[in-house]
């Protein structure tokens, strides 16, 4: 039985796994949510060099292009686009302006969110589960890859105040110490400094799918799971799920 309850999607990240994620999201709550909301949050462009992993009708915000795209085909969900980077609520720039728009995760994420956070830093997955810590019902989806055919899936939840899974940090160091910059809080100079990806269109692709499984399997059917954390390898048709309870080692994925 599907539970008609609204709800509220928020997509941070719309680029190699986020636009592929975003297409399932909205198919799921057009039928099964049908009157809930998808917001699509990056204050990133599409470009040219993006076509080989990622799929937009034209060039332009990549927030602002997929809406668009998906608007037209799903009436019976409300989908809003957000041209903005996320910040912490400490960084001293977060006034918008013109070039470099900006949006704390506190402004964004409220009370009963099903948040996904697909960006491809870990500064900025940081800032979005450390918000999601401060309230006390939230799903926060997370995902990546490398620059191969590895990558992996993390599930943080929390249900009247008590954290169901671990905030990653537990178990990841690098949400503690980020090895990256949160490209929202750097200048605009710095961030076109930055090299393009050179990951791979498959493994964008089963990122989106795990997740999309996972959502599946706790947010629709309502299911309590043990397996926190996801790790697959497209190279070895392998995939093996996690219980971090029960699981001291820490898996770095880039």
């Amino acid at each position: 039985m599907n539970n008609l309850d609204p709800k509220r999607f928020i997509l941070v990240g719309a680029g190699g796994i986020g636009n592929w994620l975003a297409a399932g999201l909205v198919r799921l709550l057009e039928w099964k949510y049908p009157g809930s909301g998808l917001i699509i949050v990056d204050g990133d462009n599409y470009e040219e060099k993006n076509r080989e992993r990622q799929e937009f009708i034209k060039l332009g915000n990549k927030a602002v292009v997929k809406a668009t795209e998906l608007v037209a085909h799903f009436p019976n969900t409300t989908i809003i686009p957000i041209p903005k980077w996320v910040v912490s609520d400490d960084f001293g720039g977060v006034a918008s302006d013109e070039n470099t728009p900006k949006i704390t995760a506190t402004q964004l994420i409220a009370e009963n969110d099903v948040v996904f956070a697909v960006v491809d830093n870990f500064a900025a997955r940081k800032i979005i589960f450390d918000a999601a810590a401060k309230l006390d019902n939230i799903d926060v989806f997370t995902g990546g890859n490398d620059d191969d055919l590895f990558g992996s899936i993390y599930h943080y939840q929390k249900r009247d105040g008590v954290e169901i899974t671990a905030h990653p940090a537990e178990f990841h160091p690098e949400y503690n110490f980020p090895p990256d910059k949160n490209p929202g809080e750097m200048s605009c100079q710095d961030r076109a400094e930055i090299e393009g990806g050179t990951q791979l269109l498959a493994t964008n692709m089963a990122v989106a799918a795990f997740i999309l499984g996972r959502v599946q399997k706790t947010i629709v059917n309502n299911q309590i799971s043990e397996e926190t954390e996801i790790f697959f390898d497209l190279g070895l048709g392998k995939s093996e799920p996690y219980n971090r309870n029960n699981v001291n080692e820490s898996l770095t994925v880039q």
